[in-house]
This record gives structure tokens, C-alpha cells and sequence, in this order.
């Protein structure tokens, strides 16, 4: 799992609610390894290594809240579970490797890359591809 330091840098708990943040996934031969240093969703080069399957499109997240945790002094930016829907293979191996998730600004060049994750593929078999965020908290973020 990886928090992009970049997207952090530039989203802060206070517009959170606001952002048009957006979901995109991984294809199963996909080369991205994405690294705390990229900032942009063009850094991961979506155009080879995003999904392309029928049925399949970006998913923008509902649900955004920021809330500020009095016992562990941490931001929560929070988001409600993103469903893909159900996605078959175009072909028989045709899977996921991982998710980005990123506020979305004009286009893949300038939206900002926020977290990521990237394992091993899972094939798609009709059922629902789902991003879930362990008691709806996409990231925290500490006080400065």
C-alpha cells in the first residue's frame, strides 16, 4: 500500500469533502509500481497499465468526510467502500493487479495521485470488484 507523499502534500483534511476523488484499477500484466514520490496519475502510466474491459470505468468515491480523532491526533479522511461493479474477463486471464486513487483535476496529467496499492493478480470472475477502507478511513494525516 502506498501513500503518495505529493498527494498528501496537496490535499488537505479541510477540502477533502469537496475533491472529486476517483478510483482506477490495474490490469493483471500492469508494470506500475507506484512509489511515495509520485505525484500525478500520469506517473503510473494509466494508458499502458490501466484496466481496459468491457464494462469497466473509473469509479469516483462518495461518502468523503474529514475527521479530526482526539485520541490518536490524527486527521481521518474518510470515504464509503468503492464498488466497480461486476466485471468479467474479456478473456479468460484477464484480471487486477492493484488501484490508484486520486483527486481529479482536468485530466491524468494534473490530477494528484493519493494512495495506491499493487499484489498479486485476481482474476475477474462476474463478481464485484471492490476497493473496502477499514472503518471508512482512506488515510490519515498528522498535524504539522
Amino acid at each position: 500500500m502506498t501513500l503518495h507523499r505529493g498527494g498528501l502534500q496537496r490535499v488537505s483534511p479541510y477540502v477533502w469533502p469537496s475533491l472529486t476523488v476517483k478510483a482506477l484499477l490495474f490490469h493483471e500484466a500492469s508494470t506500475a509500481a507506484p512509489n511515495v514520490d509520485d505525484v500525478y496519475v500520469s506517473s503510473v502510466v494509466p494508458a499502458s497499465n490501466e484496466l481496459v474491459n468491457t464494462g469497466y470505468s473509473r469509479v469516483t468515491l462518495t461518502g468523503l468526510a474529514s475527521t479530526y480523532n482526539t485520541t490518536t491526533n490524527l486527521w481521518e479522511l474518510e470515504a464509503d467502500d468503492v464498488d466497480f461493479g461486476a466485471l468479467t474477463g474479456d478473456t479468460l486471464t484477464t484480471g487486477v493487479t492493484g488501484w490508484a486513487i486520486y483527486a481529479f483535476v482536468t485530466n491524468d496529467a494534473d490530477s494528484i495521485l493519493i494512495r495506491s496499492y499493487t499484489g498479486a493478480a485476481n482474476t475477474l470472475t462476474g463478481d464485484h470488484v471492490r476497493i473496502a477502507w477499514t472503518g471508512g478511513i482512506v488515510a490519515t494525516v498528522a498535524e504539522a
